[in-house]
């Protein structure tokens, strides 16, 4: 059985990821966990104030989500019951990707599913949007669902490495865990400006893992502006139904002095998209 972890907020980008999810899964033995993390900080004094002697913590900030949570996990039920499928909600209010981390060690999570609204501000310029957070910090699959994407069968996948990564069976297996590389055609594209001298042996390993032959190979330089267009481009002419991105650790001092990228792909990309970290 599959454990996935759905990071949902209610909001329509989160509900499309979920549907999308139940679709994806469909015919597999998978248990389902809905985490939503409330906003602490949303909640004013005068909101702590007001609530009555009886009520704990739990009741006054956590009672409202609990319900919409209830809620849906009920909806689901009803609707996929010729699924093999079970539920279970989790809610904290901790910070955002400890509360995560948390859940993926509790519950042997193979993959995290969330919706990508395609929206940034300066503080997600800075920090990070719960997206490039989650990707950097949890040591976990991270799969990406574009607000209003259709869920449509997975019959082309895009391998995405840059110049500081290379493809390696163990951590593309993570992969391999949630896409039938037997039925899925691959492609790969490097983002960087030469190609590494490993590249022979890298395609070879690719070639035996999805066991195809003449493996379509395309580059872009690391230096390319708006990479996430330029993938949308080449997800366009390659039919791409999903995208695989190996990403890299970067610290926070290199985030604000260049751009790594993955911020520009989560906000651009079109298709479904899997992040592995290393």
């Amino acid at each position: 059985m599959k454990n996935i972890l759905i990071l949902s907020n209610f909001e329509p980008h989160s509900i499309n990821a979920t549907t999308y999810a139940m679709h994806f899964f469909s015919g597999q033995s998978c248990h389902f966990y809905f985490l939503n993390i409330v906003k602490v900080w949303e909640y004013t004094t005068d909101n702590l104030i007001t609530a009555s002697e009886d009520e704990t913590l739990y009741d006054t900030i956590l009672s409202s989500s609990k319900t919409k949570l209830d809620t849906k996990i009920a909806f689901l039920k009803e609707t996929y019951t010729h699924e093999d499928y079970t539920f279970t909600d989790l809610l904290d209010y901790d910070v955002f990707t400890d509360a995560v981390k948390q859940a993926v060690k509790n519950h042997d999570i193979d993959c995290i599913i969330m919706g990508s609204n395609g929206q940034s501000n300066f503080i997600e310029k800075i920090f990070g949007s719960h997206s490039t957070r989650v990707i950097r910090k949890v040591n976990c699959p991270v799969f990406i669902i574009p607000e209003n994407y259709v869920y449509e069968p997975i019959h082309n996948a895009l391998l995405v490495l840059d110049k500081d990564t290379t493809y390696t069976t163990h951590v593309f297996d993570k992969a391999f865990k949630i896409i039938d590389r037997k039925t899925t055609r691959v492609s790969v594209l490097r983002l960087s400006s030469s190609e590494p001298l490993y590249q022979k042996e890298e395609m070879h390993q690719i070639e035996k893992d999805f066991d195809q032959n003449n493996i379509p190979y395309f580059h872009l330089s690391q230096h390319t502006e708006n990479k996430g267009k330029q993938l949308q481009v080449v997800d366009e002419v390659l039919k791409t139904d999903i995208n695989i991105v190996r990403t890299s650790p970067t610290s926070f001092t290199s985030r604000i002095l260049k751009n790594t990228g993955i911020d520009d792909l989560i906000l651009k990309i079109e298709k479904p998209t899997i992040f592995l970290k290393n």
